[in-house]
Order: C-alpha cells, then sequence, then structure tokens
C-alpha cells in the first residue's frame, strides 16, 4: 500500500519511515486516502463561519466498501442521465434527484478506480489488472480486457478511446467498443513518487498525461502520436524525498489555456497549442483544480485554499484557515468554492476573498471526491458514502470543472 507524504522538512528518521509509506508499507490501521491530504500538522481552530445557509443535503447513499482501508482511486461521474460511482465491489448507476439505484453490478475483483464515463460506457479498473466497461443504460458488461497491469488512475473514456495509466509508467488507449488495445506509451518512473496518478485529460482528438517526472505530455488519442511533451516543474534536492515532483493534478483547459499542478513545485498555465508557458507559480498540489469567474483555485499541500488570477497566475486570497483537516479538491461553484474535509464536512467559501460562509456535514468518512453535476454537485467518502448537495445560492451557475 503506497500514501502520499509531505517530507519536505522533517528529520532523516522520520524522512525514511515516509519513503517506506510512500513504497508500499504501512503499520497498524492508519487509514490511506488517496483525495485527500494528510498533513503533518496540528488542526488550528477554524475561521468563524458568515452564518449562510447555503447548502442542502438532498440525498445520502452508502455503496459499500470505499478506499478506507486501501489505497483504491473512487470518484463519482454525473453522465446525461444518472451520476456513477464504484465501491470497492460493485459500480452502480444512481438517479441523481433521489439517489435511487437504476442499476448495480458487483465484480469478482476489488475496484481500484473508476468510473470514467462516455461512448455510452462506464469503465471501471481492478486490483488484478482488468479493464471493465459497462453499457451506462443497461449496466450490461459490454467487454472486459484483461490487460494485467498494476493501474493507477481512473480511466478516462472520449473520442473513441479508452485511456488508462499504470503503475509502471504506461499509457494505455483502448478502443471504447471493444475494449481492444490500440496504442501505448511507456515513461520512466522515478524510485520514489506519490501514490496515484493524475487522470488523463481527453480535450478533441488529443490526450493530455501529466507524469511522476512533473512533465506533461499531449498525444493524439486515436493513435497515439506525440504533439509535444514540456516540463512543468523541475526535480530539485539531494535526495528522493526532496526531488519528488509528480504531477498527479489533473490537467484543466479553458479556452485555448492548458493548467498544471505539481507536487512540490507549480501551478502553471501554458499555451495549448505549443505548451509555451504563460506563468508559473510555487504552489505545491496534486488535487483536481478548478476554475471560475476568472480564478483558479488549488488546494496546497497544506491543506491551504488558494485563488490565484488565471490569466496572470498571481495570488488573489489564500484560506489558510483548514491545514491539518485533509482537505479535498475545490469546487468553483458559480461565486462561491466549496471544498471538503477529513471529517466529511463540506465548507462553502466566497470566491471573490476567501471569506468562510457555512459549514455542513455531508457524508461519514473523509471527503476523497467533490464532482460537479446539473444543479448539484456530489461528494463521495473514503466509507464508501455518496451524498448530493445543492448549492442554493450559486450566482453564475455550476462551473463544469
Amino acid at each position: 500500500m503506497r500514501a502520499h507524504v509531505h517530507v519536505r522538512f522533517v528529520p532523516a528518521l522520520v524522512a525514511l519511515l515516509a519513503m517506506l509509506l510512500a513504497a508500499g508499507c504501512t503499520s497498524g490501521d492508519e487509514e490511506v486516502l488517496w483525495g485527500v491530504y494528510q498533513e503533518p500538522v496540528r488542526p488550528g481552530a477554524l475561521p468563524r463561519a458568515a452564518g449562510a445557509s447555503e447548502l442542502t443535503v438532498l440525498w445520502r447513499k452508502s455503496l459499500g466498501r470505499g478506499a478506507e482501508n486501501g489505497y483504491a482511486i473512487l470518484k463519482p461521474a454525473y453522465g446525461a442521465d444518472g451520476v456513477y460511482a464504484a465501491s470497492r465491489r460493485g459500480i452502480y448507476k444512481l438517479d441523481p434527484a433521489s439517489g435511487a439505484t437504476i442499476w448495480r453490478r458487483e465484480v469478482d475483483s476489488d475496484i481500484f478506480s473508476g468510473v470514467g464515463i462516455g461512448e455510452s460506457i462506464a469503465a471501471v479498473a481492478l486490483d488484478n489488472g482488468a479493464l471493465l466497461a459497462f453499457d451506462s443504460a443497461s449496466g450490461e458488461l459490454r467487454w472486459e480486457s484483461p490487460l494485467g497491469r498494476q493501474f493507477s488512475a481512473v480511466p478516462v473514456v472520449g473520442s473513441g478511446r479508452v485511456v488508462a495509466r499504470t503503475a509502471n509508467g504506461m499509457v494505455i488507449g483502448l478502443s471504447a467498443g471493444a475494449g481492444e488495445v490500440v496504442w501505448s506509451l511507456e515513461r520512466a518512473v522515478p524510485g520514489l513518487s506519490v501514490h496515484g496518478d493524475s487522470a488523463p485529460l481527453i480535450e478533441g482528438d488529443a490526450v493530455f498525461v501529466g507524469l511522476s517526472s512533473g512533465k506533461l505530455i499531449a498525444n493524439n488519442v486515436i493513435t497515439g502520436r506525440e504533439y509535444w511533451e514540456t516540463e512543468v516543474s523541475f526535480a530539485k534536492g539531494r535526495n528522493e524525498l526532496e526531488r519528488l515532483t509528480d504531477s498527479d493534478a489533473a490537467p484543466l483547459i479553458a479556452a485555448t489555456t492548458l493548467y498544471a499542478a505539481t507536487y512540490q513545485g507549480n501551478v502553471a498555465a501554458l499555451r495549448l497549442q505549443n505548451a509555451s508557458v504563460k506563468w508559473k507559480t510555487k504552489i505545491s498540489s496534486r488535487l483536481p483544480m478548478s476554475l471560475g469567474g476568472g480564478r483558479l483555485v488549488v488546494t496546497s499541500e497544506l491543506g491551504d485554499v488558494v485563488a490565484l488570477d488565471a490569466e496572470s497566475g498571481e495570488i488573489a486570497w489564500t484560506q489558510d484557515g483548514f491545514r491539518g483537516r485533509g482537505m479535498s479538491r475545490p469546487l468553483v461553484l458559480g461565486e462561491r468554492v466549496v471544498v471538503g474535509d477529513s471529517d466529511g464536512n463540506i465548507y462553502s467559501l466566497d470566491l471573490r476573498d476567501g471569506a468562510l460562509l457555512e459549514r455542513r456535514r455531508a457524508v461519514s468518512g473523509a471527503v476523497v471526491a467533490l464532482v460537479p453535476g446539473d444543479g448539484q454537485f456530489a461528494a463521495f467518502s473514503s466509507r464508501g458514502q455518496l451524498s448530493a448537495l445543492r448549492l442554493e445560492a450559486a450566482p453564475g451557475g455550476l462551473s463544469a470543472n
């Protein structure tokens, strides 16, 4: 089992322990979570909320075993006619209005990552190295591809392909219709890396992938042909721990700009056509970002929620009251930012200045995924509980990022 680490300024013995944890060893019953930060700092007092009452929990549903005792990367996804989610032993399609089960399918091996949706399928990757695709309407198994690899990210679907990533540095493109491998590429993986990889991003005929080396690559999603490769961050330091620079945050595209982030590195804006750098800001992050209202919002490695000007990269505000609380990725929803913590709480912030407006308990367990839907958003927990929430006052509508 591999866990992400925050060890830049720790004594050698603690650093060695962190290295062992990242390489696959844990002791006791410590919970290992992918979608949050476990910061080595004691939480302080929360900032006082403004007393807003904008968040409403629409429904909650327990799906079964989540990532609580493992290293799975489980994330729900909204489709046109349902919300798709996975526990370790099953995949679900739910009614977004009520949470009622539309269909459910159990699997023979634990699910490592999912759900990726598109092309009328819902895809999950299993611990046994198989990739499964279910018909999104009926839930029937469309195909199974026994790749025999250890997966490292949620599979993504688009432009006639399913793109999967493996722990040994492979990116594999399969046909969405039949599950046949069409192309693959391999990049070297550093001896020590942060657990999990960023999900690829498919945009048109291109697929963008952040690598454990701090690089970002763009390839043709149909053929696998390379378009470009660029450095988001350079590895620096005297040992492998200090040189960790994984690009674990999924890339994000708006118009002709691509945004990327790395652990112990930078948040960067690149020109989509040729990967030239528009700006870089020194912030360490490994969680998905969100964009709205001219601001790019990031959760830093310490749990700070940071808003940057999307055009210049200048920091507009930092909300540092969440340190030590295992914060999730942020979501920009109109003029609000929502973010979750390791106790199952959802917080609402003002996009203009980062002020805390409201806190509401949403799920049991740590919030490991937040995803936007049509007029609502979903929070998924380490204990396998899924909640749908509505933000009553979200001027500007819900962000799709």
